[in-house]
């Protein structure tokens, strides 16, 4: 039996959408590592000279991350987990970035009324569509099950709708048959051709 991603949730699916481009990156960005497993996924994946930067607010978070490599034997990967906002983190990459991962929401085993805020989130997308390469993916797994999850991913639609369709494709992913309010998944890409202007980071 071929071993496949299952279209079980927005995670599952942003790995499967995730694997093909991950594997030719130089430069990966996850910006919420949380208990680390998208950080690991992420790093048995990327080539051997690939840098990934795990970002999180949360100084526990950072230190599940290290341990979560540690534990899967991934340290030999250049990982540079860092402790901070992660729009402000991200204003200090150099590089050109090829894959960016939002994973949303609060830490599922830490304190639920730290909840990632959307005007930071949307700063950080926007730092992240000026800095996207060429062909390069941002995945955003998004929580509307909560009441601050709920007003995040309002504001992320409403932003991504006006995102310029002649410099990036984007779409989205969500269960239509979950009686519960599951997560949505928000995939932009960055085209290779067409007009591109750099997204203003604060309103006029």
């Amino acid at each position: 039996m071929i071993d496949m991603y299952p279209f079980r949730n927005a995670v599952t699916v942003s790995h499967m959408l995730l694997d093909p481009y991950v594997r030719q990156a130089g430069v990966i960005v996850d910006m919420t590592c949380g208990n680390g497993y998208d950080t690991a996924f992420l790093a048995k994946l990327m080539p051997a000279d690939a840098v990934l930067y795990a970002f999180d607010i949360q100084p526990c978070a950072v230190e599940r991350t290290k341990q979560r490599l540690i534990e899967e034997k991934l340290t030999d990967r250049d990982v540079r987990c860092q402790c901070g906002s992660h729009d402000q983190l991200l204003e200090k990459v150099t590089d050109e970035i090829d894959v960016m991962v939002f994973n949303l929401g609060y830490l599922p085993s830490g304190d639920h009324r730290i909840h990632t805020d959307y005007e930071i989130t949307l700063r950080a997308i926007k730092i992240g569509l000026n800095k996207i390469a060429i062909n390069g993916i941002i995945i955003i797994a998004a929580y509307p099950g909560t009441e601050a999850g709920a007003q995040e991913e309002r504001a992320l639609q409403s932003f991504l709708k006006d995102v310029p369709q002649g410099a990036f494709h984007v779409s989205s992913w969500k269960p239509v048959n979950e009686v519960h309010c599951p997560p949505l998944l928000y995939v932009v890409q960055k085209r290779g051709k067409g007009h591109y202007e750099k997204i203003p980071l604060h309103e006029d």
